[in-house]
């Protein structure tokens, strides 16, 4: 992408972003409230208009068709909204819509629902209607979802935030598990130490400012100071591993 920028409701939401995605991996993108995380996974998606130059597999991305991009695009949004009481299976099921025809489900996709309803657990809430569902479980079955569509490129905005930390650490062991078999996903993190410890790569978003693309290994507390405003210092878990969190100014 080259001087991506995206602007609505008469505010800039992204401004100049210039870098190149990578084709596969995990990508953490990180940043404060407001920094432009969600525009950007959305403007990925094909949701929001944008200027500049946005190319997804030698083509802009403004220039695919809904149903093509379909196949190649998944997003999964912030929050987890349910207004009908579908059936959990039937809306894993919606992932295999850029698959299909038609509305109907063909037989095949079965295969599918069970296959991601197991990966996040919740293969025993199949019958169950979404509207009974708690804020963690509506976010594992719109994740399931998102793995039904199985598109080259997945997005996901915050898909641990409602989740426990068992549950947590499995979506991301399945985002990594994705970028072993070729997948490209990009996915907005809170927690610094998650996005360095899973994620090949970590973009950093600033008021809408692309303010660092590279590999996690490189991501410091200086940077992660200037990214949201707050010292930041080194800690080592029991294995070893460098791992940051935020101090306070002052002491209490």
């Amino acid at each position: 992408m080259k001087e991506l920028s995206v602007a609505y409701e008469g505010k800039t939401a992204l401004q100049g972003l210039s870098t190149s995605l990578p084709s596969k991996g995990l990508t953490a993108l990180i940043g404060p409230n407001g920094s432009g995380k969600s525009t950007f996974l959305k403007t990925l998606a094909g949701l929001l208009p944008y200027s500049g130059n946005l190319i997804l597999q030698g083509r802009e991305l403004r220039l695919w068709r809904r149903p093509d991009l379909g196949l190649k695009v998944g997003l999964q949004t912030q929050q987890a909204t349910f207004t009908f009481p579908f059936s959990v299976c039937d809306v894993i099921a919606m992932g295999r819509l850029p698959h299909s025809r038609s509305f109907a489900r063909p037989h095949g996709d079965d295969v599918f629902v069970l296959e991601a309803a197991r990966a996040v657990d919740v293969e025993d809430l199949l019958l169950r209607p979404v509207t009974a569902l708690s804020g963690g479980e509506g976010q594992r079955v719109m994740t399931a979802l998102l793995l039904a569509q199985d598109p080259d490129l997945f997005l996901l905005d915050e898909p641990t935030s409602a989740l426990d930390p068992r549950q947590a650490l499995a979506i991301l062991a399945l985002l990594r598990r994705l970028a072993g078999r070729g997948k490209s996903v990009i996915a907005a993190v809170h927690d610094v130490n998650h996005a360095l410890t899973w994620a090949d790569s970590v973009m950093a978003l600033k008021r809408g400012r692309l303010l660092f693309h590279g590999e996690a290994s490189a991501v410091a507390g200086p940077l992660l100071e200037e990214v949201y405003d707050t010292p930041f210092e080194a800690y080592h878990s029991k294995g070893g591993q460098t791992l940051w969190r935020a101090s306070s100014l002052s002491s209490p």
